[in-house]
Protein backbone atom coordinates (compact mmCIF):
# COMPACT_ATOMS: atom_id res chain seq x y z
CA UNK A 1 0.00 0.00 0.00
CA UNK A 2 1.11 3.43 -1.12
CA UNK A 3 2.02 5.64 2.29
CA UNK A 4 1.22 8.97 1.23
CA UNK A 5 -2.29 7.44 0.27
CA UNK A 6 -4.74 10.09 3.00
CA UNK A 7 -5.04 13.79 2.67
CA UNK A 8 -4.14 13.87 6.09
CA UNK A 9 -0.38 12.52 5.11
CA UNK A 10 -0.53 14.58 2.10
CA UNK A 11 -1.31 17.69 4.27
CA UNK A 12 1.47 16.92 6.82
CA UNK A 13 4.58 16.08 3.86
CA UNK A 14 3.31 19.71 2.36
CA UNK A 15 3.86 21.30 5.93
CA UNK A 16 7.22 19.24 6.49
CA UNK A 17 8.61 20.19 3.08
CA UNK A 18 7.64 23.41 3.05
CA UNK A 19 9.79 24.01 6.62
CA UNK A 20 13.22 22.74 5.07
CA UNK A 21 12.98 25.93 2.18
CA UNK A 22 16.02 28.05 2.54
CA UNK A 23 18.13 25.81 4.46
CA UNK A 24 21.58 25.86 2.31
CA UNK A 25 23.13 23.44 0.93
CA UNK A 26 26.15 21.39 2.88
CA UNK A 27 27.16 18.46 1.16
CA UNK A 28 26.39 15.35 3.13
CA UNK A 29 24.85 17.14 5.94
CA UNK A 30 21.20 16.65 7.17
CA UNK A 31 20.10 19.80 9.60
CA UNK A 32 17.09 21.88 9.15
CA UNK A 33 18.29 25.69 9.04
CA UNK A 34 21.99 24.70 8.75
CA UNK A 35 22.76 22.67 5.86
CA UNK A 36 21.52 19.78 4.10
CA UNK A 37 22.20 18.07 1.07
CA UNK A 38 19.53 16.27 -1.41
CA UNK A 39 19.77 13.08 -1.01
CA UNK A 40 19.47 13.81 3.07
CA UNK A 41 17.22 16.48 2.60
CA UNK A 42 14.46 13.34 1.34
CA UNK A 43 15.66 10.92 4.13
CA UNK A 44 14.77 13.58 6.88
CA UNK A 45 11.44 14.67 5.35
CA UNK A 46 10.50 11.08 5.20
CA UNK A 47 11.47 10.46 8.61
CA UNK A 48 9.48 13.25 9.65
CA UNK A 49 6.51 12.46 7.76
CA UNK A 50 6.49 8.81 9.10
CA UNK A 51 7.64 7.07 6.10
CA UNK A 52 10.83 6.24 7.62
CA UNK A 53 11.83 5.62 11.83
CA UNK A 54 13.82 8.11 13.51
CA UNK A 55 17.52 7.13 12.90
CA UNK A 56 17.52 5.88 10.01
CA UNK A 57 20.60 6.88 7.79
CA UNK A 58 20.84 8.04 3.93
CA UNK A 59 24.47 6.99 2.55
CA UNK A 60 26.46 9.90 1.87
CA UNK A 61 27.37 10.15 -1.67
CA UNK A 62 30.59 12.27 -2.78
CA UNK A 63 29.51 15.44 -4.95
CA UNK A 64 30.78 15.06 -8.15
CA UNK A 65 30.17 11.26 -8.74
CA UNK A 66 27.60 11.77 -11.65
CA UNK A 67 29.91 14.01 -13.95
CA UNK A 68 32.37 10.70 -14.45
CA UNK A 69 30.31 7.53 -13.37
CA UNK A 70 27.21 5.87 -15.20
CA UNK A 71 26.19 3.92 -12.31
CA UNK A 72 24.58 5.87 -9.60
CA UNK A 73 25.29 4.80 -5.83
CA UNK A 74 22.09 6.56 -5.22
CA UNK A 75 19.87 4.46 -7.32
CA UNK A 76 21.62 1.10 -6.51
CA UNK A 77 20.74 2.25 -2.79
CA UNK A 78 17.25 2.42 -3.38
CA UNK A 79 17.22 -0.46 -5.50
CA UNK A 80 19.20 -2.79 -3.01
CA UNK A 81 18.18 -1.47 0.42
CA UNK A 82 14.12 0.47 -0.41
CA UNK A 83 13.12 -1.57 -2.89
CA UNK A 84 14.43 -4.69 -1.57
CA UNK A 85 13.01 -4.39 1.85
CA UNK A 86 9.75 -3.10 0.65
CA UNK A 87 9.61 -0.04 1.64
CA UNK A 88 9.82 1.61 -2.10
CA UNK A 89 8.30 0.67 -5.48
CA UNK A 90 9.78 1.67 -8.67
CA UNK A 91 7.08 3.42 -11.10
CA UNK A 92 6.94 2.66 -14.51
CA UNK A 93 7.69 6.24 -15.62
CA UNK A 94 6.16 8.22 -17.76
CA UNK A 95 2.52 6.07 -17.70
CA UNK A 96 2.53 6.29 -13.75
CA UNK A 97 2.13 9.44 -12.97
CA UNK A 98 4.65 11.17 -10.73
CA UNK A 99 1.83 11.74 -7.26
CA UNK A 100 3.00 13.67 -4.39
CA UNK A 101 5.93 12.10 -2.00
CA UNK A 102 7.23 10.37 -4.48
CA UNK A 103 10.34 10.13 -4.71
CA UNK A 104 12.64 11.70 -7.81
CA UNK A 105 15.85 10.71 -9.53
CA UNK A 106 17.32 13.27 -11.84
CA UNK A 107 20.32 12.20 -14.24
CA UNK A 108 22.96 14.82 -13.48
CA UNK A 109 25.96 13.77 -15.92
CA UNK A 110 25.89 10.15 -16.62
CA UNK A 111 23.83 8.83 -13.88
CA UNK A 112 20.92 9.47 -11.19
CA UNK A 113 22.96 12.00 -9.12
CA UNK A 114 20.24 14.01 -7.49
CA UNK A 115 17.00 13.51 -5.53
CA UNK A 116 13.59 15.58 -4.64
CA UNK A 117 10.22 14.67 -3.64
CA UNK A 118 7.45 15.28 -5.93
CA UNK A 119 4.62 17.68 -3.83
CA UNK A 120 1.05 19.12 -5.21
CA UNK A 121 0.83 21.45 -7.98
CA UNK A 122 2.86 19.53 -9.74
CA UNK A 123 6.04 21.01 -7.71
CA UNK A 124 8.69 18.89 -5.48
CA UNK A 125 11.03 19.85 -3.33
CA UNK A 126 15.14 19.35 -3.52
CA UNK A 127 18.58 20.87 -2.26
CA UNK A 128 21.09 22.51 -4.94
CA UNK A 129 24.59 23.37 -4.64
CA UNK A 130 24.76 27.20 -4.37
CA UNK A 131 20.67 27.35 -3.95
CA UNK A 132 19.81 25.77 -0.90
CA UNK A 133 16.76 23.74 -0.33
CA UNK A 134 13.81 25.15 -2.68
CA UNK A 135 10.67 24.73 -4.72
CA UNK A 136 10.44 23.69 -8.20
CA UNK A 137 8.28 22.63 -10.98
CA UNK A 138 8.52 19.19 -12.35
CA UNK A 139 6.97 20.50 -15.88
CA UNK A 140 9.83 22.95 -16.01
CA UNK A 141 12.06 21.29 -19.32
CA UNK A 142 15.17 21.92 -16.89
CA UNK A 143 13.84 19.28 -14.49
CA UNK A 144 11.40 17.31 -16.33
CA UNK A 145 14.26 16.12 -19.37
CA UNK A 146 16.40 14.94 -16.32
CA UNK A 147 13.85 12.68 -14.36
CA UNK A 148 15.53 8.88 -14.74
CA UNK A 149 13.67 6.89 -11.69
CA UNK A 150 10.83 8.07 -10.09
CA UNK A 151 10.36 5.90 -6.23
CA UNK A 152 6.93 5.60 -4.52
CA UNK A 153 7.21 5.13 -1.01
CA UNK A 154 5.03 1.87 0.80
CA UNK A 155 3.79 1.22 3.97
Amino acid sequence: MEYFNSPERIDALQIIAHSWRGTPFMPNASVKGDGVSCQKLVGMIYIECGVFMPGFVVPEGPMDWGNANKESIIANWIEGELEGRGAMRVLDYPLEKIAPGDLIGFKIGGCVHHLGIALQENKFIHCFRGEGVKLSRLDDATYMSRINKVWRPLI
